[in-house]
């Protein structure tokens, strides 16, 4: 029977280790997942950033074709009324009245276009230097997730070598053994635990003393009458 209470407490330290060994690979996956949409939120940053870029310059050329074309119409209206062709002061007027109108309209875009340079340029420096930034802080990214990939896939292999050594150790073990061992377990976090005196240290409360003494003893496997646990 001190055999079974030595498997126990086998088993029980290996599933101490596998459980850490889980924890381990759940926080490094976290790690891993957080650091992945980090490295998305930086290219999304930067996507949009190259998206606004492209449409302002968009935009720039949009209001440079219409003041190409409203200089074109200014040309053809000016060297119209300067032809001496119009004879009449009431179409004079009007040729003047479009001319002046088209003067205004040339600098009002030329003022949205200086407006739309400037913009671009304020995009296109920002562009610049988040690539390079975003392009060192990605490396660095890729790095660690690389890292963590290698380290979870050791941990894994850790825990596959540590799960057939469990499953090694359970085959010794009588099934209702093992059965209780497990209840035990989804209960508490040890289901083997040493007897201090009379004291059961998992419920830390007194136990018989018979049972005391059966423990001490070594008379097969004892267990708790108040808590069930396996004692040694």
């Amino acid at each position: 029977m001190s055999d079974i209470l030595g498997l126990l407490q086998k088993l029980q330290e290996i599933d101490h280790r596998g459980d850490n060994l889980k924890q381990k690979i759940t926080k490094r996956t976290r790690e891993g997942e957080t650091l992945e949409e980090e490295k998305r939120r930086i290219e999304e940053e930067l996507r949009l950033l190259k998206q606004a870029l492209e449409q302002a310059r968009l935009a720039l050329a949009r209001k440079e074709l219409e003041l190409k074309e409203a200089e074109e119409k200014w040309m053809t209206t000016k060297n119209k009324l300067y032809s001496g062709e119009i004879t009449s002061s009431k179409e004079l007027a009007q040729w003047e009245k479009s001319m002046k109108k088209l003067e205004e309209t040339k600098s009002l875009l030329e003022d949205e276009i200086l407006l739309e340079m400037e913009n671009v340029e304020n995009l296109e420096r920002e562009f610049r230097e988040k690539t390079k930034l975003f392009s060192e802080r990605e490396k660095d990214l890729v790095q660690r997730m690389a890292f963590i990939e290698t380290e979870i896939a050791a941990l894994r292999s850790d825990l596959a070598s540590l799960e057939a050594e469990r499953e090694s150790i359970a085959a010794l073990l009588p099934q209702e053994i093992l059965i209780r061992y497990e209840d035990l377990r989804k209960k508490f976090p040890n289901a083997v635990v040493p007897l201090a005196g009379e004291i059961c240290e998992g419920c830390h409360l007194t136990v018989p003393t018979v049972v005391a003494k059966a423990v001490r003893r070594r008379e097969g496997v004892v267990r708790c009458p108040n808590c069930g646990r396996f004692l040694c």
